[in-house]
């Protein structure tokens, strides 16, 4: 479809319904952000589907379309509203999904479903492993709070900051400054090929400066505001960066984007330095806060120690499912 503003708020209420009944504690967008979302760029396509019986919106789907790296792949997500389940409403806008991805020439289907601690199943789980998608990775969800811990955070920092001589942390909002923003998509790069991505079939992703600057663009169109921090090495170049994204117009959900340290440049606790930084200048701006979410592969061991040090609890989980098609 071509997602009017009535369309859109729609298929939103489809989404969120099947979202909340599945992880009813877990982050979401807002309708506004969604929409700028599926808007697509030159990196990204989306493609909208919604189901209705009577004149009333039953089921909703998204087909994500890389178009810049990994042109193989395709990103269905399929709702329906846990009133109307087990009706094949999922089944058949599944079904024309696949009929998209094969017409875009994509061979392979990729797709994450979320759930709270306490159990590894979901009603999107169980449809996905239904129709031949198996679990390639798991992500642990992780969450603070307020009171947040700004006194243990700069104890953290004292203790790690004799590690990072001769580094420098900087931090910006929203546009990286032009002279940083070529090593900033070369970390962004990097997130494809260095985080764990347990058994997925991923190729690495294509980012420049262009790139970068799409995506600043968009999250201004989806009214959310970007901390950065970045560790630049002695040499100058960017050593890692992180980023945390709030909306501007709700206090409720900070989402932890990518956190990445240069291999070359591991082993002085840069990774702790930089989200403690970021953290901190958020909190400065942004005091209101009430949740900042952080995804880590169980397998990074080091990432999760890093969050907890910060102060992140467990909260859910994120699992990447896949199949051939």
């Amino acid at each position: 479809m071509s997602a009017s503003d009535a369309d859109f708020a729609a298929w939103y209420e489809v989404h969120i319904s099947a979202r909340l009944a599945d992880h009813p504690t877990g982050p979401q967008w807002l309708e506004p952000e969604l929409k700028v979302v599926y808007e697509g760029t030159e990196h990204h396509a989306a493609q909208l589907w919604l189901a209705e019986d009577g004149g009333k919106a039953v089921g909703a789907a998204v087909l994500g379309l890389p178009l810049r790296d990994n042109l193989t792949l395709a990103e269905p997500e399929v709702f329906v509203r846990p009133e109307e389940s087990r009706r094949g409403i999922g089944s058949a806008l599944l079904a024309t999904l696949d009929e998209a991805s094969k017409a875009a020439g994509r061979t392979s289907q990729l797709l994450y479903i979320e759930g709270p601690t306490g159990t590894g199943h979901t009603s999107g789980t169980v449809f996905a492993e239904k129709y031949g998608f198996t679990r390639r990775m798991t992500e642990i969800s992780r969450v603070q709070r307020p009171p947040f811990d700004l006194d243990g955070i700069a104890r953290a920092e004292e203790e790690a900051r004799p590690h990072a001589a001769g580094y420098r942390i900087v931090t910006w909002r929203d546009r990286a400054p032009d002279e940083y923003v070529d090593e900033y998509a070369r970390l962004e790069g990097r997130m494809s090929t260095d985080a764990p991505l347990g058994e997925l079939d991923y190729e690495p992703e294509t980012w420049d400066a262009a790139r970068i600057r799409t995506g600043e663009q968009r999250r201004e169109r989806m009214r959310r505001a970007t901390w950065v921090a970045a560790a630049l090495a002695p040499d100058g170049t960017m050593a890692g960066v992180t980023v945390i994204s709030v909306s501007r117009d709700s206090d409720d959900t900070g989402l932890q984007d990518a956190t990445i340290v240069d291999p070359r440049h591991r082993g002085h606790r840069l990774g702790l330095l930089l989200k403690a930084a970021n953290l901190r200048q958020l909190l400065a701006d942004r005091p209101g806060v009430q949740t900042v979410w952080t995804w880590n592969a169980d397998s990074n061991t080091h990432m999760i120690a890093i969050n907890e040090t910060l102060g992140y609890q467990v909260a859910g989980w994120s699992a990447a499912y896949q199949r051939s098609l």
